[in-house]
């Protein structure tokens, strides 16, 4: 065989290799996550609906209820007007608290609810004057109540 049909083959052979896992990777579906904010996510949750999904936004005060005996947590999330009620069983980073600001990674299950894989906070030193500024979503909290019934 001649040198040029050597490297010819070489790279066809790596190339559908290459082709090969990229593919495999995509179709499951599980490589692709968006990045999302609550208040984008919750003008169209029908186009968020069963993606996964990094979901940005902050602890509504109040929100939190630990079952007892166990590490299920479910917390509201808000941002610009708009509010998500996460389920998640972990355990919770120590920035974890009302008014925290989060990522939780995982699936919009309806309009208002997200099942959370994974929580990460941001460091709360560096954010403490923003969170002022944002609030707590205290005037969320009825409504968060309200969905839970």
């Amino acid at each position: 065989m001649k040198t040029g049909a050597k490297v010819a083959l070489s790279v066809a052979v790596v190339a559908a290799g290459v082709g090969f896992m990229i593919f495999t990777t995509l179709s499951s579906g599980d490589a692709l996550e968006y990045y999302k904010h609550v208040n984008e996510v919750a003008k169209e949750p029908e186009k968020w609906m069963d993606r996964r999904l990094q979901l940005h936004g902050n602890v509504v005060a109040g929100s939190i209820l630990k079952k007892p005996g166990s590490l299920d947590f479910k917390f509201a999330i808000h941002q610009e007007g708009s509010w998500i009620d996460i389920q998640y069983n972990g355990l919770i980073p120590d920035a974890f608290k009302d008014c925290a600001e989060l990522v939780v990674k995982g699936k919009l299950l309806d309009r208002h609810s997200f099942k959370a894989e994974t929580i990460s906070a941001k460091c709360p030193s560096k954010y403490e004057g923003k969170m002022r500024r944002v609030g707590c979503g205290d005037n969320h909290l009825a409504e968060v109540k309200n969905h839970r019934k």
